[in-house]
């Protein structure tokens, strides 16, 4: 059997073996293994993958297992006040194919495949979103799906406009989505029609990036969604749809690019300034790394609108740097809710004494962009990168933006360092060490191996 499909299917299939055993420490250790042999997995398909790819799969890997840890730690039981149909093992089920539908994403070599793999991340998480089962997360769930949904359909009618082009320019049926391909003969295609499908895939896409004005799902998503899905949102799944959006600039050529980057210029200014507004005015912690999400993700759309070799390596780097960042931010939130029974900010005063919220702290620095994190230089080089290409608009509005962000990191660090009149008696947990540990090791690592690393697409 492909290697490739074994995995893709690990996760899922490790979190359906990992439920059949009557015993709990059993299922423990087996969805642990398991988690554990899925990354394997992944590892050993590198060598067949493009730099861009491989570098996804990298990502999906450990945080997915991070958040898979997290989740055989603290089952988000204390989220799901009215969760009588709700399960462990539909929960870990429904992890598992997240999991595998994100590899799907970067495994395709087609655009079919990336819109089939994103497709299954809708599905999976709509359950998850809801899955504490309480009114406003079934709210949530059902915007989430509608949104995604009509983002969805936007991006796969542009991919048929695509196809048509394609066999329109004489490319075989069974290749004409392909990017390899269209990047080699999109030149013969009729360009009016590749323009009017890129422009749909890539609006499609930026739904699921919550990009302005797309971005209505994801701060009631994020913040209903138990902690350890928070994280693979925030985290990956924005990344998997920015992927793609990568994926529909590399068949882009002369004004078609030209208009694509524009495009995304847009998207990303009006992102980086709501979303960077909208985290000054938020009292709720996970709605605000939410809104974080949103201002991050315009700041990687800016870069790649700039659309540079140094713009482009520098998203991919803010990429990276914010998939661990974000997903770090989550978990520890996570740890403070099991904690506080809340994610009110009023209601964790005195946070930074805790193991939980030093993590936490760590993570608004990172986020906040301050060194030693590697955000600090991801951003740097999205400045560099503008100013180079003179961009003197979009720079503005990215520096104003960042300056508000930071403000609101700020009041939230501030709001949170003040004293509580009552301190919650801490529950303590193996796996949550091994958490926190384990992603302060990886952004570690990130901000001194990643700037030496070329990882810019082939």
């Amino acid at each position: 059997m492909n290697l490739t499909i074994v995995a893709i299917a690990a996760p899922f299939l490790g979190a359906a073996l990992g439920s059949l055993s009557p015993r709990r420490i059993i299922r423990l250790w087996m969805r642990l293994s398991f988690a554990a042999i899925a990354v394997a997995l992944a590892c050993a398909t590198l060598p067949q993958l493009d730099r861009l790819a491989a570098l996804f799969v990298v990502i999906i890997s450990i945080v997915s297992f991070l958040a898979t840890l997290f989740s055989c730690s603290i089952f988000p039981k204390i989220e799901l006040p009215d969760a009588h149909w709700a399960s462990r093992p539909a929960y870990f089920m429904l992890l598992g194919a997240f999991w595998s539908s994100m590899l799907i994403v970067v495994y395709a070599t087609s655009f079919g495949g990336i819109w089939i793999g994103i497709s299954a991340t809708t599905l999976a998480t709509t359950f998850l979103v809801g899955f504490s089962g309480g009114k406003t997360a079934l709210e949530a769930a059902w915007k989430y799906l509608i949104l995604c949904s009509f983002g969805i359909a936007i991006a796969l009618l542009g991919i048929l406009l695509l196809g048509r082009a394609g066999l329109d320019g004489g490319l075989a049926s069974a290749h004409a989505l392909e990017w390899s391909t269209l990047a080699a003969h999109g030149r013969a295609l009729p360009a009016p029609l590749v323009k009017v499908a890129l422009l749909l895939m890539m609006l499609g896409f930026a739904t699921k990036a919550g990009l302005v004005p797309m971005h209505a799902w994801l701060p009631d998503a994020h913040s209903k969604a138990p902690a350890s899905i928070s994280a693979l949102l925030s985290g990956l799944l924005v990344s998997c749809a920015i992927y793609a959006i990568i994926r529909v600039q590399s068949v882009a050529y002369g004004s078609i690019a030209s208009t694509l980057n524009a495009t995304l210029l847009v998207l990303g200014s009006l992102s980086v300034i709501v979303g960077a507004l909208l985290m000054l005015a938020q009292h709720d912690v996970k709605r605000f790394l939410s809104y974080s999400t949103v201002e991050h993700s315009g700041l990687v759309a800016i870069a790649l609108g700039i659309h540079t070799p140094l713009a482009i390596f520098a998203a991919l780097y803010h990429l990276v740097n914010h998939a661990f960042s974000k997903a770090s931010a989550f978990l520890a939130i996570g740890a403070v809710q099991y904690a506080h029974r809340s994610t009110e900010i009023r209601q964790l005063r005195g946070l930074w004494r805790e193991g939980r919220g030093k993590m936490f702290l760590a993570s608004l620095v990172a986020l906040a962009g301050l060194p030693p994190f590697g955000m600090f230089l991801s951003e740097f080089l999205i400045v560099i990168a503008a100013v180079q290409a003179r961009q003197w608009a979009v720079l503005t509005i990215a520096l104003l933006a960042l300056a508000l962000s930071f403000a609101a990191l700020a009041r939230l660090a501030i709001d949170t360092e003040s004293d509580g009149h009552e301190r919650p008696d801490l529950r303590r947990s193996p796996a949550l060490a091994l958490t926190a540990v384990g992603s302060a090791v990886l952004i570690a690592l990130l901000c001194v191996v990643v700037p030496f690393t070329r990882i810019l697409p082939q």
